[in-house]
């Protein structure tokens, strides 16, 4: 069966064109001039581009957990999240799943488990998008380390993030940071804190090495988290990382990017004006060049409104903004099937209304429609 979307606003090669995009089953079959087929599609001057992928983000929580103790089933979260991904035109997710002991944010090693087996069963079997899995290693969890390994060993886990929350150091410079911060979101009290910090203060070295040398036999993709030196990204290079999310400082960033490494911030950053945690504004980085791709973080409709949010406080093109959440992301995640509008590639596409606040109103995988805000339109 053949599709064919016509806009005078279609993204190829980071620029806007008019052009008639044909899909054939799951593929893009070719880019044709615009105009040139007799039936098409026409969405005027809406634009199509490819589908957002987004490397990083723990919105499962909030979709587990929406208030402090009211929960929802894991199978049904999994399932309500794909759908509102469509509509946010997301159609590659990575859920960022946290390995660490931490039950007032309901985070431990076998919940973390659960989660991976539910979204990897669901997508196989009836998730509208990609729900891949990007796991996010604590430090000091060396409880973790045999789980990580059997999941991975199943091909469930696609990228590996190494963190460390420890006070002193990256996103708690000082002790009085972690304290505020764990005593204000979790509810923890002074002796909970305690424990909290001796936990993550107490590090396994060789459980460490243990996972990162099964990461590199099973060619997981690495990133840290939080860098906040060029030593500390200098030793986690050596490791084999090859992504920094969110450096905590302009130094470190333009390190990275010199040493060729990968630079992700969170698409919420930009979208608010700054970070949540008080740490360095991922504008700037978008302002220097040294942030390479955004996402979700938290927040998946962000993604789409940051690159509109970076064209007007930057001036950045915005076919170069939308690189950052669709291609650049892809290449990084070793995803050359998508991420692009070419000939060949997966058929996941969008199309934006931004005539006023930008909005997805199609979604496309492989495609095939998963989301149609289109009042009386059908493909």
């Amino acid at each position: 069966m053949e599709t064919i979307l016509r806009s005078k606003n279609v993204l190829i090669n980071e620029n806007f064109i008019p052009a008639d995009v044909v899909i054939t089953g799951r593929v893009i079959d070719r880019i044709d001039e615009y105009g040139k087929n007799s039936i098409a599609v026409d969405l005027g001057d809406k634009k199509i581009v490819p589908g957002i992928v987004d490397l990083h983000s723990d919105a499962i929580e909030k979709e587990i957990e929406p208030r402090p103790n009211a929960t929802f089933p894991l199978q049904l979260a999994v399932a309500e999240l794909d759908k509102k991904l469509s509509m946010a035109g997301v159609t590659t997710m990575f859920h960022a799943i946290g390995f660490e002991e931490n039950p007032k944010k309901r985070r431990s090693v076998d919940f973390a488990i659960k989660q991976i087996e539910e979204i990897y069963d669901a997508n196989l079997n009836h998730l509208g998008v990609d729900n891949f899995i990007h796991a996010r290693f604590e430090l000091s969890s060396s409880e973790a380390v045999n789980p990580l390994k059997e999941v991975i060993s199943k091909g469930m886990v696609k990228l590996l993030s190494l963190m460390d929350h420890s006070p002193g150091q990256g996103q708690f410079k000082s002790l009085d940071s972690f304290k505020n911060y764990y005593g204000k979101y979790y509810g923890l009290d002074e002796e909970d804190i305690k424990a909290v910090i001796d936990k993550k203060m107490n590090k396994n070295e060789e459980k460490i090495k243990e996972l990162i040398e099964f990461a590199k036999e099973h060619k997981l993709t690495m990133l840290s988290h939080d860098d906040d030196c060029v030593e500390k990204l200098d030793t986690l290079l050596n490791l084999g990382v090859k992504i920094s999310e969110f450096p905590l400082s302009l130094e470190v960033a333009k390190y990275a990017v010199n040493k060729g490494v990968a630079t992700g911030m969170g698409a919420p950053n930009i979208v608010r004006g700054g970070s949540q945690s008080g740490n360095i504004a991922a504008i700037d980085l978008v302002k220097e060049g040294v942030c390479k791709y955004l996402c979700s973080d938290y927040h998946p409709t962000s993604m789409l409104q940051a690159v509109y949010r970076m064209q007007e406080d930057t001036s950045l093109d915005l076919a170069k903004g939308f690189s950052m959440i669709t291609s650049t992301p892809a290449k990084y995640a070793n995803l050359h099937d998508r991420g692009k509008l070419k000939a060949g590639k997966i058929a996941d596409i969008i199309v934006i209304d931004d005539s006023f606040i930008p909005k997805v109103i199609l979604t496309l995988k492989e495609g095939e429609s998963i989301y149609n805000g289109i009042r009386g339109f059908k493909l």
